[in-house]
């Protein structure tokens, strides 16, 4: 069932970033054009690409964090681990990842309700700045999510591993 689920929001989640892409792509060229074409910038493209950029890059790493070893990291030491020890350090490393993450969630949806509460706006295009804090808390709950999923997967496989010796 959780797999299921997890499958439905990943697609979502590919066709939002399909979708985020496309907008700053097409934002980014406009203003480029603007810049050396007509000289003048659309300053509310500015503002928007970057708030698109963290909802890219949150749910990219999300995206990412489903995979095996989708997100950098510095293996030098859990590559030579094996047996019991792999194990410990994958299960270290992934509640690490949850913890880590359950604090940047939270710490997302703090800013955002406080940004509610003082009624704060986008200087450019005078948007609610809520809107843009509401990614973190977002694409945070997906990367919880997908971390929770990719332990999940490989308690999975261990178990289906030692099954076969």
């Amino acid at each position: 069932m959780f797999k299921k689920v997890m499958s439905v929001i990943t697609r979502i989640e590919k066709y939002l970033l399909a979708v985020t892409m496309s907008v700053t792509l097409a934002f980014t060229f406009a203003n480029v054009i603007g810049r050396f074409v007509f000289n003048h910038s659309l300053a509310f493209a500015d503002e928007l690409v970057v708030a698109l950029f963290v909802l890219v890059s949150l749910m990219g790493a999300a995206l990412c964090a489903r995979e095996n070893d989708g997100l950098i990291g510095l293996s030098l030491l859990s590559s030579r681990l094996t047996g019991s020890k792999k194990t410990v350090q994958k299960l270290f490393s992934g509640i690490v990842c949850i913890i880590y993450c359950i604090i940047l969630t939270w710490q997302g949806f703090i800013r955002m309700t406080s940004s509610m509460q003082q009624g704060e706006h986008t200087f450019v295009m005078h948007l609610p700045r809520w809107i843009f804090w509401s990614f973190i808390p977002v694409c945070g709950i997906f990367l919880i999510l997908h971390f929770i999923e990719n332990l999940l997967d490989f308690l999975a496989a261990k178990k289906n591993q030692e099954a076969s010796k």
